[in-house]
């Protein structure tokens, strides 16, 4: 396995790199936000199976990063290290998407045992039939009748909404609820817009199933064309 350690701190990711090393992974260390987004794209495809990282660290923190990695679509698995421990960055942490947050100091052991459940349960989610569309949970990838359907984060977490209702329809309250965390009316039109949005990368796939009820709300239509 590949790990990502980001982290400004040497000497932390040091002793972790060679505790992991131990374990068996593969490691390579960034000690910011911008350094891990270059050796990302410099790794072989792409490619880690956990990131490591730190939330304060200078310019772009760690929750930037993750921010930044989900509105790419990129969901490797990530794990907060961190001295930081408020109950509001590691709330603020696992709603951005991250996987486990452990707080500073760590004993490896238990460390690497996070990892390795964090993997696994990325492992063991299912590809999820509904209609003509194919889930990739792990990956969160969609695709419509055999094609690849090119979804921000965000649309994704609209339609995974929206199929796990099973076709009930659901208020634009609940979804600001549910994909943007938002408990209050906003003001704004955010909602209309991505479904609007998927609708539309939908229907190019020849699949017709996010319903407006007026008066309501949306849904899916379990019959999906």
């Amino acid at each position: 396995m590949r790990a990502l350690i980001v982290d400004d701190d040497p000497a932390f990711s040091e002793v972790t790199q060679l505790a992991l090393q131990t374990a068996g992974y593969e490691v390579e260390c960034a000690d910011s936000a911008e350094a891990a987004v270059t050796t990302l794209a410099a790794s072989t495809g792409g490619h880690f199976d956990v990131l490591l990282l730190d939330v304060q660290m200078p310019e772009a923190s760690g929750l930037d990063l993750l921010a930044e990695l989900r509105e790419k679509g990129n969901e490797v698995p990530v794990l907060f290290v961190t001295s930081r421990a408020d109950v509001a960055d590691r709330v603020h942490g696992l709603r951005l998407g991250a996987d486990d947050y452990v707080t500073k100091p760590v004993e490896y052991e238990e460390l690497i045992a996070r990892i390795e459940g964090v993997v696994k349960r990325r492992l063991a989610l299912p590809t999820v039939a509904f209609g003509p569309l194919s889930i990739d949970l792990a990956k969160r990838r969609v695709h419509a009748n055999g094609k690849v359907v090119d979804l921000s984060p965000r649309e994704y977490d609209v339609l995974w909404a929206l199929v796990e209702a099973k076709g009930q329809t659901l208020s634009r309250e609940h979804l600001l609820k549910d994909v943007w965390n938002i408990h209050f009316e906003p003001g704004t039109n955010v909602v209309n817009v991505h479904i609007a949005r998927l609708r539309r990368k939908l229907e190019a796939c020849k699949v017709h199933m996010v319903e407006t009820v007026r008066g309501e709300g949306y849904r899916a239509a379990t019959a999906g064309e």
